[in-house]
């Protein structure tokens, strides 16, 4: 097999057929992505064909544990999937892998609360606002909840809502948690107008006072630790078991570097073919070429901290062995770094490519508004990944 025979999102060769199939049936759903997806960007949000198109292809469910009617499955295949859909649509992408992933989560809850969420509709999914935004005012069985949580993506089709608070005092690191929430409960605020990721349809939730059960909570501490209460649940998945760190690395980042591979690829096929001024061909520059080898090799060495990463973390926790804090700490330090990479390479491409890109027309632009929105999030932090690693390497040579 040659290297343009290999997916875009690595070698099917030694997968399963059940992951295969399902990775076929996320790349037919491409074509439609793209064509769909300046409605998206119109609309602010996933038109519903889109999330139906999910479902109906199984691929929602991957994270989702086999008890409560999803496949148990590896977190590579999802990653994959993720990478695979954002060659149709970066928003699309993003979206699928808020929705899966958080299948993820919602396997770490306590029993009754994932009973809540799938007993009656396994097809369920849930949105999120993690970062903590408020206080949960502790009251007999429960908490209350009052408060502002943006960034909700997918929030137009979930039934549930996952938020950040913070159980003790504000700004206390350790007394984070995730609630649980229907969003039927729950206030969407329309005030996605962004410069990327339009599609997205990440919105506020406004909470008025109300009411969570003590046993839809989870600290965040027992995720990254791998100790949630859903680990007691489903003893058999050990992916419930792995620190969230390790892991979730490999969730949001896909879409950058996907997105990233795929404007290399329009940039190559217009200045192929490019004569500049009317005068000169801009393939044969030789400072043309030389920023297309560039930016192509900070592409390439992104997309091979992704395969490997993931396929690698993906084989640790399927041994069951107990991940350690170092391990986490290096995935996250890979991907972060990898999207920065890949937002370089961007702007060199845009450079290239002049003032066409400028237009709203252009795809270049909003693949390149897309990049920059999602290095503005968490999981592209630079000081929230290096930092740690950073204090770790110091720590081990200090002795």
């Amino acid at each position: 097999m040659n290297r343009n025979d290999v997916p875009r999102s690595g070698d099917d060769s030694a997968l399963p057929d059940s992951e295969r199939e399902l990775l076929n049936r996320a790349r037919a759903l491409v074509p439609r992505l793209a064509e769909r997806a300046p409605e998206a960007t119109r609309r602010r949000m996933m038109p519903p064909e889109t999330i139906a198109d999910y479902h109906a292809a199984g691929i929602v469910n991957i994270l989702q544990p086999r008890r409560f009617g999803g496949l148990q499955g590896r977190f590579s295949l999802f990653s994959r999937i993720t990478e695979e859909l954002t060659w149709g649509c970066a928003s699309s992408g993003w979206v699928y892998a808020v929705l899966a992933e958080h299948q993820w989560i919602v396997a770490q809850y306590p029993e009754k609360a994932q009973i809540e969420v799938w007993g009656d509709n396994p097809s369920a999914v849930a949105s999120s606002s993690l970062a903590p935004r408020a206080v949960a005012k502790k009251v007999a069985g429960g908490w209350r909840v009052s408060g502002k949580f943006p960034f909700s993506s997918g929030c137009d089709y979930a039934q549930w809502a996952i938020l950040g608070v913070f159980l003790g005092e504000m700004g206390d690191a350790h007394s984070v948690a995730y609630l649980l929430v229907p969003l039927s409960e729950i206030e969407v605020v329309d005030d996605w107008h962004v410069l990327g990721l339009a599609g997205t349809g990440s919105k506020s939730l406004l909470l008025k006072d109300v009411f969570v059960p003590e046993h839809r909570h989870v600290m965040v501490a027992d995720l990254f630790a791998g100790t949630p209460p859903g680990a007691a649940v489903h003893p058999d998945y050990p992916v419930v078991r792995a620190p969230r760190g390790y892991l979730v690395s490999y969730s949001l980042p896909p879409v950058a570097i996907a997105t990233a591979a795929r404007a290399l690829e329009i940039v190559c096929r217009d200045l192929s073919t490019r004569i500049s001024r009317g005068v000169n061909r801009m393939a044969e520059s030789e400072h043309v070429q030389a920023t297309i080898g560039e930016a192509a090799a900070a592409i390439d060495s992104a997309l091979l901290l992704l395969h490997h990463g993931r396929d690698h973390s993906t084989a640790e926790v399927d041994t069951g062995r107990k991940i350690t804090a170092a391990e986490a700490l290096r995935a996250r330090r890979d991907m972060v770094y990898a999207q920065h990479q890949v937002g370089w390479a961007m702007e060199r491409l845009c450079e290239l490519s002049g003032a066409r890109w400028v237009y709203d027309s252009d795809p270049l632009q909003e693949m390149r508004r897309d990049v920059m929105t999602i290095l503005t999030h968490h999981a592209a932090s630079r000081p929230a990944a290096y930092a740690p690693y950073g204090q770790m390497l110091m720590s081990r040579a200090g002795g």
